[in-house]
Order: structure tokens, then C-alpha cells, then sequence
């Protein structure tokens, strides 16, 4: 039995060292994260934050915000560097596209810091690494989907002319596209890469004619909209009114580009449907009055992406490693998270448990009154 003289001391070292570690829990430092993203994905990690914590209330973490001015390796590489000289850093929103989030990503695995890419579809982005996940599925998911919408379309026979941009997202999307259209059976007949910058290499503008000679019966985009848009004239003047699918890329010009009318028609993947639930119109309606036009689908997955780490620190995750762990656990040994985009948890590739969907781009008229 202790004596009366050592009880009264460790009554008197715990009444001392409560304090003190209640003192050491004041002064440790917040966590931080990071955003390495666009403009208006910016703008919407920022939304998620002011909903986590009001003006006037104290912030659930520090936050450094980096805009990704070019999505090609070595500015994302620049941008990581940056964010990993930070301490206390465990989680980074970003960053714009696969091409970046890629580059990027052995750089936060390194680092024991997790990287949480809003719309990177690339399949290489599967194995970077355990601290790499992803708020969209992979690009065999969308390849099933556009080859599966090209029978419908054509269920007596495609002539299918394949177009994709040149780089690490076009390549791996026309992999998985193509393989799928070969399972099944449907013909490709043109099958032509092209860059999005006139004057470097060969422009989709230069291979008009190989496509109209080909004779497809229907188009499959895997590239950037503005491209599409300067050749879909040329070719529906000589190939007249064929269906058009293209890849997620297309998915910004649905809400702002279509002012002439051009994509008007033009089905696309996407991963969200803001209009299909309350939740989603609700933040498509939040997302307009806070910044004065629509958001799709990529500022509502960079939404949930921050809400998403929030929801990990809140639940103790000091370290990226704690992290890590809290978006493994998800759907798992914890209940999925309900966004925005609905609900989230990861396979063990770290990839969004969700499927991809088909929207199709409507008028400007629909569009310039919300009625899509």
C-alpha cells in the first residue's frame, strides 16, 4: 500500500501536469492543408472551408492555397516542393488534371502525405502510391461507358473515328477506349492523336480531311472542347448531323462555352449530376450567388475532396499517415461520407467508389436559364 506522503505527491504531480498538458494541446500546431488547383476549383475548396467554419469562428486547420497555372509536370512538381517545405502539412487538394496529379504524386507519397486529385482519371494514378486517392473513378470505367453508348447508337454497325489529344490523359483515355470498343466489335476506322497547340506538332485542324475520308458514322472525343469545337463544324458539314461522344474534358462546356451553339447535342462523361439531387441543386445554387455562375462537376468534387480531409481532422487526423487511414476506412470499418456528389468512400487503389455517367450539352438558350 503507497503511504500517505507518496499519495499526496502524485495527487500533487497530476494536478500540476494536467495543466501543463492541457497547455501542450493549446500550442500544438494545426494541421495544414493544402490546395494546388485552378481558379474556380479554388474557389470551391474555399465554399467547403467557409462551411466547415463560418468567418468568426476558428478554423478546423490552416490552409495554404497554391493556383495551378499550367497543368504540365513541371509546374505541379514546382507547386508540391513548395507545399512539402510547409510543416505540419497531411493532405493536399489537387491537382488539376492527370497529367499533374501524377507528376506530383510520388513527391507526397515520399513525404507520407496524402494527395486527394478532385478529377485526375488517369488509370497510372491507381498505383502511385498508398497516399493517392481520387474523387473520380478510372479511366477503364469511362471507356466502358462511351464504347457501350457508341452500340447503342449505332447497334447496326459503327464506323467509329477515334480522335485524342496527345499527352498523358488523351493516350491512356484512347487505351482503354479502344479496347473497349474491341470487345465490342466495333470498328474504329480513324484512330488519330492531335495537339491542342497550333504551331507545336500536328493539330486535329491537319487530319480534318483523313476523318472525313474515313467515313465514321460516329465521333469519339477524348480531348479538350475547344478543339472539338474548331473542327465539329468541318466535319458534320461533310458528314452531316452524326452523334458525338466525348470524354470528361468536355464537361466545362456544358455551363460557359456553348454561346454559338456548336456542342449543342454533343453527349459527354461526366461524374456528376448536380440537377439529379436536392443536395446538388443546392450547391449549384450556393456555388452561383457566391461567385455569379454555375459550377460543374469538377468544382463540386474539389468541394467534397476538402470536406473529405476536414471530416478526417475532426476526427483526430494529425499526420497525413492518420490521414491515410481515415479515407481507407471509409465505407469500411466507417460509414461512406455523403457530399454533394454523393457518397464517398475509396477502394484499396484509393479510387472513388462511383461510376461514371452520360450527360448530353443543351442549347444556349437552356443554359443561359438554368433549364438543363
Amino acid at each position: 500500500m503507497l503511504s500517505s506522503t507518496r499519495m499526496a505527491f502524485r495527487r500533487h504531480l497530476a494536478a500540476v501536469a494536467a495543466p501543463l498538458l492541457l497547455l501542450a494541446c493549446r500550442e500544438q500546431p494545426r494541421p495544414l492543408i493544402g490546395a494546388a488547383l485552378g481558379a474556380t476549383l479554388n474557389e470551391a475548396v474555399t465554399m467547403a472551408l467557409e462551411d466547415v467554419a463560418p468567418p468568426g469562428t476558428p478554423p478546423i486547420a490552416d490552409t495554404l492555397f497554391l493556383a495551378e497555372q499550367s497543368s504540365v509536370a513541371a509546374s505541379a512538381i514546382e507547386l508540391a516542393s513548395t507545399l512539402l517545405t510547409r510543416p505540419n502539412l497531411v493532405a493536399v487538394v489537387g491537382h488539376t488534371n492527370s497529367s499533374a496529379s501524377l507528376a506530383a504524386a510520388q513527391l507526397y507519397n515520399d513525404a507520407k502525405v496524402v494527395e486527394l486529385a478532385p478529377t485526375s482519371t488517369a488509370q497510372l494514378y491507381s498505383s502511385a502510391g498508398p497516399f493517392s486517392f481520387r474523387m473520380v473513378p478510372p479511366d477503364h470505367r469511362q471507356g466502358r461507358v462511351l464504347a457501350q453508348a457508341v452500340a447503342e447508337a449505332r447497334p447496326n454497325g459503327a464506323r467509329v473515328a477515334l480522335l485524342y489529344v496527345n499527352d498523358d490523359y488523351g493516350r491512356s483515355l484512347r487505351t482503354v477506349v479502344a479496347a473497349s470498343l474491341d470487345s465490342m466489335q466495333l470498328r474504329v476506322v480513324a484512330d488519330l492523336p492531335h495537339l491542342d497547340s497550333p504551331g507545336r506538332a500536328r493539330t486535329v485542324l491537319a487530319d480534318i480531311e483523313s476523318v472525313i475520308r474515313a467515313d465514321p458514322n460516329v465521333i469519339v472525343w477524348l480531348g479538350r472542347p475547344a478543339s472539338l469545337h474548331a473542327v465539329l463544324p468541318a466535319i458534320r458539314a461533310s458528314l452531316g448531323e452524326l452523334p458525338v461522344f466525348a470524354s470528361d474534358a468536355t464537361t466545362a462546356w456544358s455551363l460557359s462555352g456553348n454561346v454559338d451553339g456548336v456542342l449543342t447535342g454533343v453527349w459527354y462523361v461526366d461524374f456528376v449530376d448536380l440537377n439529379a439531387t436536392a443536395e446538388g441543386r443546392r450547391f449549384r445554387e450556393r456555388y452561383r450567388t457566391r461567385f455569379g455562375r454555375a459550377p460543374g462537376g469538377g468544382e463540386a468534387l474539389a468541394y467534397d475532396a476538402m470536406r473529405v480531409i476536414v471530416e478526417a481532422i475532426r476526427n483526430g487526423a494529425r499526420s497525413g499517415d492518420d490521414v491515410r487511414r481515415f479515407l481507407d476506412e471509409l465505407g469500411r470499418e466507417r460509414s461512406a461520407i455523403q457530399g454533394v456528389t454523393g457518397s464517398i468512400s475509396f477502394s484499396v487503389d484509393g479510387d472513388v467508389r462511383r461510376d461514371p455517367i452520360l450527360l448530353r450539352i443543351p442549347s444556349p438558350d437552356s443554359i443561359a436559364t438554368g433549364d438543363r
